[in-house]
């Protein structure tokens, strides 16, 4: 039971550790925690730690001042999911609407997979994408 919950621990703490190096935007240290055949299981996607980077570094350079909050992070074996806030500022051309320059802040739920050796190797995703359209403007 011991090794379980230190298991459970080690993944919590590298799936904060990942969030945290994204939130400075060091991207090559974020993708440390994720193996080289991650998978992101929540859309359809090819094999390999590279995708996760492309869609991480994509998120920087659309919204400025990205950040992510960790509100509750639940570690159990292998697993760890955690729920979280975005906040960002809308100054770039987002689903085709004109920049706001006003803060956008959505909620979002991951649910990630870890090996052995404490790397993420599958990620389920889930965000409020309605607030994000009625906070840029696509919806009333």
């Amino acid at each position: 039971m011991t090794e379980a919950i230190n298991k459970a621990e080690r993944n919590k703490a590298n799936y904060l550790a990942a969030k945290a190096a994204f939130n400075e935007k060091n991207i090559s240290q974020c993708i440390e925690f994720y193996s080289i055949n991650h998978t992101v299981k929540s859309m359809p996607a090819e094999k390999g730690r590279h995708i996760i980077q492309q869609f991480f570094e994509n998120m920087h350079s659309m919204w400025d001042d990205l950040q992510i909050t960790v509100e509750h992070a639940v570690a159990e074996g292998d697993w760890v999911m955690g729920r979280s806030i975005a906040t960002a500022i809308h100054s770039k051309p987002i689903m085709g609407t004109t920049p706001t320059n006003k803060q956008v802040v959505a909620s979002f739920w991951d649910l990630h997979l870890f090996d052995d050796e404490g790397l993420i190797i599958e990620t389920w995703n889930l965000i409020d994408n309605a607030a994000i359209m009625k906070q840029v403007g696509l919806l009333p």
